[in-house]
């Protein structure tokens, strides 16, 4: 019987390494993904130049004044971005969640709040719960 065990034991792929190599492999997946968004970013660059100076910029531009435009940008893609982005984790919530008091069901409502981002601020519609019961408000996280 132990012979038996040794055989299934020997078998058994090692549980640490795996995971390992799974947080490899999601840490390689995730910085592909980094890597074909700031392609993306750099083309969004390209487009942002043409449009502003759609014959190129004048020799009266400075490089501070091309910073300027592009600061602006760069604030309004983290605003959308991070907006979008929350508000995708917001609806995975539904709308009911647990109060961490006693445990009842309690409607979430969306308040706005207004918070600071790398780059500027971002508009949130986070959730919110009350509840009657225990007569307070509580924000489940996403």
């Amino acid at each position: 019987m132990g012979g038996m065990l040794w055989q299934l034991d020997a078998g058994a792929p090692d549980c640490h390494k795996f995971k390992d190599e799974q947080d490899m492999d999601t840490k390689a997946i995730a910085e592909q993904k980094l890597k074909e968004i700031e392609e993306i970013a750099a083309g969004w660059g390209k487009l942002l130049a043409r449009e502003y100076f759609p014959g190129g910029p004048g020799l009266d531009v400075s490089l501070a004044d091309m910073e300027d435009i592009v600061a602006r940008a760069t604030k309004a893609i983290v605003s959308g971005a991070v907006e979008t982005m929350t508000a995708d984790q917001a609806d995975q919530l539904g709308v009911q969640a647990a109060c961490p008091g006693c445990g009842r069901m309690c409607e979430l409502q969306r308040k706005p709040r207004t918070v600071a981002v790398r780059g500027g601020s971002a508009d949130l519609a986070e959730p919110v719960g009350h509840c009657p019961t225990c007569r307070r408000d509580f924000f489940p996280s996403a």
